[in-house]
């Protein structure tokens, strides 16, 4: 009696042992943190040009400019809703993108760029 009582007691462990093994593993979702992660786009801003000065990116990555050049220059949204300072060779100005947008340099407005973000 005492072997069927212990067998009986041994299955019923292992079979709640085998549920809460199988509840774990099925309750946690499949996610892909690499796609959840920002990437930065850099621009350089060089010999009086913004390069590249197309670019696509999804919504929440950042977009980093870079000055290269010898003069200031400035990044300034086409309808003047944000502008960065006026950057001297070596300073960034980075801005977490959410839409699409043309920009120039405020400074020298033959310098254009758009950011284009995609699906």
């Amino acid at each position: 009696m005492k072997t069927i009582k212990s067998l009986v007691i041994s299955i019923t462990t292992l079979v709640v042992g085998m549920s809460f093994v199988l509840l774990l593993f099925t309750s946690f979702k499949n996610t892909d943190v690499s796609s959840n992660t920002p990437t930065k786009h850099v621009v350089s801003i060089y010999q009086m040009k913004f390069t590249p000065e197309k670019i696509q990116v999804k919504k929440g990555d950042v977009v980093e400019w870079i000055n290269k050049d010898f003069v200031p220059h400035d990044v300034t949204e086409i309808n003047k809703k944000w502008t960065s300072k006026p950057l001297k060779q070596g300073e960034t100005f980075s801005k977490v993108i959410t839409n699409n947008f043309d920009y120039f340099c405020s400074i020298h407005i033959v310098m254009k760029g758009s950011v284009t973000v995609k699906n």
